[in-house]
This record gives structure tokens, sequence and C-alpha cells, in this order.
């Protein structure tokens, strides 16, 4: 695929996502601390979980970018790798809004397990996106298949730096609609 346009279009999600999140941040506290059922998230919940699943990738493609980036010259070709090609378009709602491949969460990314969530969550998931947009400037630079980040499951899998893009701004676009569904209860 064409590296500039992945580029592009990753931009434009992460975009939709920053100005509904602004849109979302000046709702009333009790709409968002709202639980549609016991045990299950609000959407605070729902956005400090992807602080905490997406933050590991901005994370390890800055680590990448910042000791390998330069020694890789710019390749406007993109060839996802099968895993993280798999995983991607696992991850992405179908058409209709469903959410076919459905998950655990892992307790290491469960907000409720961890420190919980509050009105900075909202604020820290901004910041992310932001940093994904930065980030994504960047890598119109260097070569997103000569570079390898470690997945939110550890070393035992690791994504081609133009997967590790796509992966977890696929996971926020699912997480997304699940944050619609509950505002609009």
């Amino acid at each position: 695929m064409d590296a500039n346009a992945m580029i592009d279009a990753l931009l434009e999600v992460l975009r939709g996502q920053i100005a509904r999140a602004r849109e979302i941040q000046r709702l009333p506290a009790e709409l968002l601390l709202k639980r549609p059922a016991q045990g299950k998230w609000n959407a605070l919940e729902v956005f400090e979980h992807m602080n905490l699943s997406s933050g590991v990738y901005a994370r390890g493609i800055a680590k990448v970018f910042g000791g390998q980036a330069a020694r890789h010259p710019a390749n406007p070709v993109f060839k996802a790798g099968f895993l993280g090609d798999f995983s991607t378009k696992a991850m992405l709602p179908k058409p209709d809004g469903r959410i076919a491949w459905r998950m655990k969460t892992l307790r290491m990314f469960d907000p409720p397990r961890q420190h919980g969530a509050s009105s900075e969550s909202i604020a820290r998931f901004i910041a992310l996106c932001e940093c994904f947009l930065r980030l994504l400037e960047q890598a119109r630079g260097t070569d997103l298949n000569r570079m390898k980040v470690v997945s939110s499951l550890g070393p035992i899998l690791c994504f081609k730096a133009g997967d590790a893009f796509r992966f977890p701004i696929a996971h926020q676009q699912r997480h997304f609609l699940q944050i619609e569904r509950l505002l609009a209860q």
C-alpha cells in the first residue's frame, strides 16, 4: 500500500477522534461516569483504557524512531506484516458498526484494576492522539517496513512500525463506538 496514503488516512481518523473527544470532554460528569451495568466501564474508563493500551504503541514507536528512523530512508510503499494486518483488520469495527472479534481485556489495560479513570482521562487521550499525529508526520521520512515495535503483549509479538500505528488507531475506532453507545443510553 502507498505509505503516504496510509499515513494520511490515519491522520484523518486521529483528527476526527480528537475533535469528538473534545466534544465529549464538555459533557456533564454524571453522563461520563454513568455505567451501563454493574461491572461495565463508563465513558471515562473507556478513554483510560485507550490511554493504557495505545500508549504502549506511542512510546514504542517514539523509542524506535528515536534510535533508528534516521538510518532508514523513506520508503513510499508499506507492506503490512501478516500478524499486524490480521490484528488490525480483526480490531476494526465492521462497516455496520458491529464488533466481530471480541476479546477479554488484559488486566494491565483494565482501568478499574489499574488506577481508575478521571476527567483527566480525556485530556490524556487527546495528548496521546496528538503524539501519534507528530509521529505519523515523522513517519513520512522513514521506512515503516524496516523498524519493529514491541506489541502490548510484549516481545513475543512485534509489529512493523506501520502496523504499530494501524493497530492502536483501529482499536481506538472500536472503542469510540463503545463510547457513543454509552452516551446514547
